[in-house]
């Protein structure tokens, strides 16, 4: 998986939180909590006395569409506790593996769009006595003003305590070396003192349980812990033989830097620390395991990854005598090796970037196996196999970017083993022909950009880095677009002629657009490209499927085709489109919006208008999928127009939005609204849907968050159940919430 491109996010959200706090007289966003019911029949003050239709009863479910894995899963780790595993993903959070479920649960929901960068798990440790006692180190440099804190939780991830060290450390859990580790280590004597390492700031400790810490300088003091690449301290192992009775004293850390000293020891619990002589410094360390025997086995590569690597090695550290044993199974990049808990010469390792053929033709990294401590090895990729998976686009992919496996503490045959999509494991693993199959079960990272309810039809998404799904219900595992086209940043169907969808994205295509005249079954690329090679963006189709619009990322204008992108012209009036909507029923109106103002065009999209100014650096438009000339806009509150755009009217009922929504209402003649805002200023930001045309609202959730609309920047409702609305999220795929009566 690409490094999302959510950098450019960070304007747009400042703008947006200033535009909503302004219109809600600066009420201040909730951290992780605020009104916890979840009570569909609850609304706010803002409305009417009398509902008119009424809201229909019941309790919100929230789940995440089936789209199956689709993200970079940094780390895998088994517990003390049997059957429970946890998971770290670069930009979606933190997963618990529910065995009874057999699938994996999210533990990121609560997070706040303030605290967004929080999605990015930089390291992860789980209490080796006490399962259910689980610490993140959490924060993405270009999210949430940078900042990092230590998550903790004493039950099993569904609840954290949230301690802020940015002052002293920094995380990037979207950073290069992400799948290093883990820079987390707990003491096993002594479970209330926990080392973190930083990417800068070296390494801090805590003595209570990570309730607070002090940074011990003794490291920076040794070696250069700022490092070139930022990766900075990337995995901490603790001796438990050098016990004092009372803690462990022996802390050996591994700096992401060559031509230095790259592995350093402490003897007195962190206070000062030396270089450990014989280790490599020309590789960069990646993991370091403790094999039970008191040695340290670390893999090496030749770059901090998870790409641009391809030499490396493993190495055995004999703690007691000093000595470096080169134990490799090849001079490839390794990612990660782990023992079997029965057999500490048994050990299982996984190459990191290495591109070679699995058994089904994809090309990924190596396994190899070893039953004599490493002395001979077996690579297992032209004997094991892959078992078919529902996900069908999975059957077609690799294990790649293997930065992190673990061997099942309770069955030294299972492993499991992170990818850049999603986890794969293997029950059988030290059989001849080992059989890997897909293991990401309810674990959904991909980055949503867009999203289409049809009436009586499917849900049709664009996604980064995986083109895009159709899902006949979000609970199925949807179909992958035939394309394939890579990273699309926006999708629409024509509304009146719905075998018509196109499609903006791609990964580096000189033509980024792409359209389907049979409803997805089969899709072409446009023959040209109106601006220069610049692709994704936004882009757009008339009701009658007989215009499609693109506005390419940096162009200033919107362009638009009526010969299937043989030729373009210039739509005038309009300039940085970011986003374009048609009419769902008349082609003549198409609209749109773009820096702080929205459009409308009566000749199907030649010409535009500018109607309405706001102040936000971009809104996304939204059209009724079943009334003509219905149109909303998140801008100084909720804009509604009954007009086709020409005049708008400011909902008072809403007093901050930031995304708005349709859907499925009560009753034909009147649609469900959902938002993304506040009701009222006293209101905790949060989702809330309105039956009766948004004279009144009621709560879907304040509590969850999902870290806010991410990049889509949408909330969509579904067009054929009432009670159900779809938000776009960093890494959280797309958030799914449902009215269950």
């Amino acid at each position: 998986m690409n490094i999302r491109k959510n950098a450019a996010r960070g304007l747009a959200l400042l703008i947006a939180a200033f535009m909503l706090t302004s219109c809600a007289n600066n009420t201040n966003t909730p951290d992780q909590s605020g009104d916890n019911s979840q009570q569909g029949s609850q609304s706010s003050d803002s409305g009417s006395e009398s509902q008119t239709p009424s809201v229909p009863d019941g309790e919100w479910s929230f789940s995440q569409m089936a789209m199956g894995g689709g993200g970079y899963v940094t780390g895998v780790f088994s517990t003390c506790e049997e059957g429970l595993f946890y998971a770290r993903t670069d930009v979606g959070g933190a997963y618990r593996w529910d065995k009874e479920k057999e699938k994996w649960v999210s533990l990121a929901y609560r997070i706040s769009e303030e605290n967004v960068g929080l999605m990015g798990i930089d390291g992860l440790a789980v209490d080796p006595d006490e399962a259910n006692k689980l610490y993140l180190l959490a924060g993405t440099s270009y999210f949430s003003n940078g900042k990092t804190c230590v998550m903790i939780s004493e039950d099993y991830g569904e609840n954290f305590e949230i301690v802020d060290v940015t002052d002293k450390i920094t995380a990037s859990g979207n950073g290069m070396g992400r799948q290093n580790g883990e820079r987390i280590a707990i003491d096993p004597v002594d479970n209330d003192i926990i080392y973190v390492g930083g990417r800068t700031g070296g390494l801090i400790k805590s003595v209570d349980g990570g309730k607070t810490w002090e940074t011990m300088d003794g490291l920076a003091q040794a070696a250069s812990v700022n490092t070139i690449n930022g990766n900075g301290v990337c995995t901490i192992v603790i001796d438990p033989e050098s016990s004092d009775g009372s803690k462990c004293t022996r802390i050996f850390a591994g700096i992401s830097a060559t031509k230095q000293e790259n592995m350093l020891v402490s003897e007195d619990g962190g206070e000062t620390w030396k270089g450990v002589e014989g280790a490599p410094q020309g590789l960069f360390p990646q993991r370091m395991r403790l094999d039970g025997q008191g040695n340290i086995l670390i893999t090496y590569a030749n770059t901090e990854g998870p790409w641009g690597s391809s030499l490396g090695g493993i190495r055995k550290y004999s703690i007691s005598s000093g000595e470096f044993t080169d134990i490799s199974p090849s001079k490839q990049s390794f990612g990660d090796i782990a023992v079997s808990p029965s057999d500490p010469n048994k050990m299982v390792a996984v190459t990191e970037c290495i591109w070679m053929e699995q058994p089904n033709g994809a090309f990924g990294d190596q396994f190899y196996v070893t039953s004599d401590g490493g002395a001979s090895w077996t690579c297992i990729n032209d004997t094991m196999k892959f078992k078919e998976s529902e996900v069908s686009w999975i059957n077609s992919a690799a294990i790649h970017w293997s930065g992190c496996l673990c061997i099942d503490p309770f069955n030294e045959n299972a492993i499991k083993v992170t990818s850049g999509n999603g986890i794969f494991a293997c029950g059988n693993i030290w059989d001849e022909a080992p059989e890997f199959y897909f293991d990401s079960c309810g674990l959904e990272e991909t980055v949503p950009m867009g999203l289409v309810s049809l009436p009586d039809g499917p849900l049709i998404s664009a996604v980064l880095d995986y083109d895009g799904f159709v899902n006949d219900d979000p609970f199925t595992y949807g179909t992958m677009h035939s394309s394939a086209a890579g990273a699309m940043t926006d999708i629409a169907v024509a509304m009146q002629n719905r075998d018509v969808w196109v499609k903006c994205g791609g990964d580096g295509s000189a033509v980024g657009f792409w359209y389907t005249l049979d409803g997805g079954k089969t899709w072409q690329q446009a023959k040209s490209n109106p601006s220069n090679g610049a692709n994704q963006g936004v882009c757009g189709v008339t009701a009658d499927g007989k215009r499609f619009f693109w506005s390419p990322d940096g162009a200033a204008v919107l362009y638009y085709t009526d010969d299937y992108g043989e030729t373009w012209e210039q739509s005038t009036g309009i300039y940085i489109t970011s986003s374009v909507v048609s009419d769902a029923v008349n082609p003549d109106y198409v609209y749109a919006s773009s820096s702080g103002s929205f459009y409308v065009s009566e000749d199907g999209g030649k010409t535009f208008t500018e109607t309405l100014t706001f102040f936000a650096s971009s809104s996304r438009v939204t059209v009724s999928p079943y009334k003509e000339g219905l149109v909303y806009i998140p801008a100084m509150g909720l804009q509604v127009s009954t007009d086709h755009g020409k005049t708008f009217t400011r909902l008072d009922s809403a007093a901050g939005c930031l995304g708005v929504g349709v859907g499925k209402g009560v009753s034909d003649e009147q649609e469900a609204i959902y938002i993304w805002g506040r009701p009222t200023a006293d209101d905790p930001l949060g989702i809330y849907w309105s039956v009766d045309g948004g004279q009144s609202w009621s709560v879907v959730s304040t509590e969850y968050q999902f870290g806010g609309m991410g990049n889509g920047h949408f909330i969509k409702g579904d067009s054929n159940i009432c009670g159900r609305c779809y938000i776009s999220t960093v890494g959280l795929g797309i958030a799914v919430c449902s009215l269950e009566s």
